[in-house]
C-alpha cells in the first residue's frame, strides 16, 4: 500500500522491483571471460561486486587487464540479450502501482539507466510514469546520495517527501544521506 503522507516514490531497481541476481552475476561472469578471466559462477555469487575496479581489487588485475568502459559494454551485452532471467519482485510493484496512482514515482539505480528501462519492460512496469536516474545520470553511484537527489529535484519534490524503497545497504545510506525516508524491503513486514 502506498503511504499517502508523501509527495513522491522512489524506488531502486535490482533487488527492489526486479530480481536481477541470476542475469547480473551470469554478466559479470561473461564479462570477465571476455576479458580472458575465468571464474566460476560460485566465485561471483560468493561476493558478487559489479565494477570493473572492484574486480580489479579482487582478481589483483591492472586497469589495462580489465577496462571499465569494455567490461561495461559486454555486460551490458549479456544483460540485454538474457532479459528472460529477469522476474519481477511482485508486492514491491504492487507497491509502485499503487504509489503512482497518487504520486509521482522514480527508480533510483546503481545500474545504468538504459538497462533499468528495459528491465521495467521486461517485468511489465514500463507502463508507469517512471523517472529513472541510473549511475550515468549523476557524478557518485550509491551509497552517495546523488541519484536519490537528483530524482527529487527532477520529480520537484524535496527529499523528505519521498518515500524510498530499497534493498541494499548501499541503497539504504544513499537514500537516507538524501533525507529521504526509507523502506528497507529486507525487514519485513513492510507493506
Amino acid at each position: 500500500m502506498a503511504h499517502p503522507a508523501f509527495d513522491a516514490y522512489a524506488f531502486d531497481f535490482d533487488g527492489t522491483l526486479a530480481d536481477t541476481a541470476d542475469v547480473n552475476h551470469r554478466a559479470v561472469r561473461a564479462s570477465l571471460a571476455a576479458h580472458g578471466v575465468t571464474v566460476s559462477l560460485a566465485w561471483v555469487v560468493a561476493a558478487p561486486v559489479f565494477t570493473a575496479a572492484q574486480l580489479r581489487r579482487r582478481l589483483g588485475l591492472t586497469p589495462a587487464a580489465l577496462p571499465e568502459e569494455t567490461f561495461v559494454e559486454a555486460a551490458r551485452a549479456y544483460w540485454l540479450t538474457h532479459t528472460d532471467l529477469i522476474r519481477p519482485i511482485h508486492a514491491t510493484a504492487r507497491i509502485a502501482r499503487a504509489a503512482a496512482e497518487h504520486a509521482p514515482v522514480a527508480v533510483v539505480s546503481a545500474n545504468y539507466s538504459d538497462i533499468v528501462r528495459r528491465g521495467l519492460t521486461v517485468v511489465g512496469l514500463d507502463d508507469l510514469p517512471w523517472t529513472v536516474v541510473g549511475r550515468d545520470d549523476v557524478p557518485h553511484a550509491k551509497p552517495a546520495p546523488d541519484a536519490y537527489l537528483h530524482a527529487a529535484r527532477l520529480l520537484d519534490v524535496a527529499p523528505d517527501r519521498c518515500l524510498a524503497h530499497e534493498d541494499t545497504d548501499d541503497g539504504v545510506a544513499a537514500a537516507t544521506a538524501a533525507g529521504m525516508n526509507v523502506v528497507d524491503i529486507r525487514r519485513r513486514p513492510w507493506q
